[in-house]
């Protein structure tokens, strides 16, 4: 039956407000939005900071009151003026955020909720650059400046976790291998250092 919203009395509303709250509806599709993209995002990582490593990632369009947004995000080692410990670049709809950045949910993420350590970085002695960036149709600012997103939204909270351990998961494969090539580096210079040495007390020994 069909009935004229003007006639619906407050059970009845309360009832269908209920049912609409309950329903699973299909997420959205992220179509829509224009990401930066992996590949210039790690472009304008190496341009401006120069860094030793780096490593990308775009997570899959999830959804947040009914908008999709999608969050892409970017972890570097060293590079040009970088500063021990972890700085943080925050973008939405591809506009950087300046202020208020200590309150954004990239922030709290990336110095609260990663363990670095697990990943071969050093949150406080090595250079970490951690780039994240949110876009979607409604950004879910905090304050009427629009300076920065929120930390108590879990589905943003969840995707920049991800995006970020994701990262990390790639730089932790470079961290090995180039740890690896040193230590081998170093057994060499040692064999070549004392092989003389060795040599001649075993020649001395033989004689």
């Amino acid at each position: 039956t069909t009935m004229e919203v003007s006639n619906l009395e407050h059970k009845q509303i309360v009832q269908l407000a209920h049912l609409m709250r309950d329903a699973k509806f299909d997420a959205p599709s992220g179509d829509c939005l224009s990401p930066v993209g992996e590949y210039n995002l790690r472009l304008g990582i190496m341009k401006e900071l120069r860094p030793e490593l780096v490593a990308t990632f775009q997570d899959a369009a999830c959804c947040h009151e009914g908008h999709p947004l999608i969050i892409e995000a970017g972890v570097c080692l060293g590079g040009r003026d970088a500063k021990p410990g972890i700085t943080v670049y925050r973008f939405a709809n591809r506009i950087p955020l300046l202020f208020e950045g200590g309150a954004d949910v990239a922030t709290q993420v990336s110095k609260k909720r990663i363990n670095w350590s697990a990943y071969k970085i050093r949150q406080n002695q090595d250079k970490v650059g951690v780039f994240v960036s949110l876009v979607s149709t409604k950004v879910p600012f905090k304050g009427t400046g629009k300076e920065y997103i929120g930390d108590d939204i879990p589905e943003v909270q969840a995707a920049v976790k991800r995006a970020l351990e994701r990262c990390c998961l790639q730089l932790k494969a470079k961290i090995v291998k180039q740890r690896s090539l040193a230590d081998e580096r170093e057994r060499r210079k040692n064999l070549t250092k004392y092989i003389p040495d060795v040599s001649r007390a075993i020649h001395g020994i033989l004689t």
